[in-house]
């Protein structure tokens, strides 16, 4: 069983639960509740979005975007001599370094990219808006902060760098 939600819609507010047959013929025996019921928006915004999608080919160029970025990244990475990880889908790759200052690294990418005009981190999403110009750009920019991590395994101090803590870990209970 599978739940798509939020791009399903193109925003617009629906869910589609699917499944093969004998999974959803036990789901017959329960509820599946939903908050917009009775609107019909977002199904039709979901049909549409599914027909644009279809016409786009989008999963094709969304696959291609994470790929030039995966690949962007390892010459990137390459390039200042950095010990590094790629993973992830296709239109969803991300990156970390093998350091122990990896969480450093990520803080340093998302303050000195937000300098530029970029939410950037070590996740990417691709989308059939990112072109060949946007995906230059983004390395182009990128490469500063990059530069600055090559500096930090060879001695720099990372702490210097950042204006605020590193970012933090993963979900941890607060109390």
């Amino acid at each position: 069983m599978a739940i798509f939600g939020k791009a399903l819609g193109n925003g617009y507010a629906i869910t589609s639960v699917i499944g093969k047959g004998n999974i959803m013929q036990a789901a017959q025996k329960t509820f599946i509740s939903s908050t917009f019921w009775t609107e019909r928006i977002g199904s039709v915004a979901g049909l549409e979005t599914l027909k644009c999608m279809k016409k786009e080919d989008s999963w094709k160029k969304i696959s291609e975007v994470g790929i030039k970025i995966s690949n962007g990244w390892k010459n990137l990475f390459e390039k200042y001599q950095l010990s590094f990880f790629i993973g992830g889908i296709k239109p969803i790759p991300f990156f970390c370094f093998e350091s122990k200052n990896n969480l450093y690294y990520k803080t340093l990418i998302t303050q000195e990219m937000l300098k530029r005009g970029y939410l950037a981190s070590n996740l990417f999403f691709a989308s059939i808006s990112h072109n060949n110009r946007i995906i230059k750009n983004y390395f182009k920019n990128l490469e500063y902060p990059i530069k600055l991590i090559a500096e930090c395994e060879d001695g720099r101090n990372i702490k210097d760098l950042l204006i605020d803590e590193r970012c933090h870990d993963g979900f941890k209970r607060l109390n």
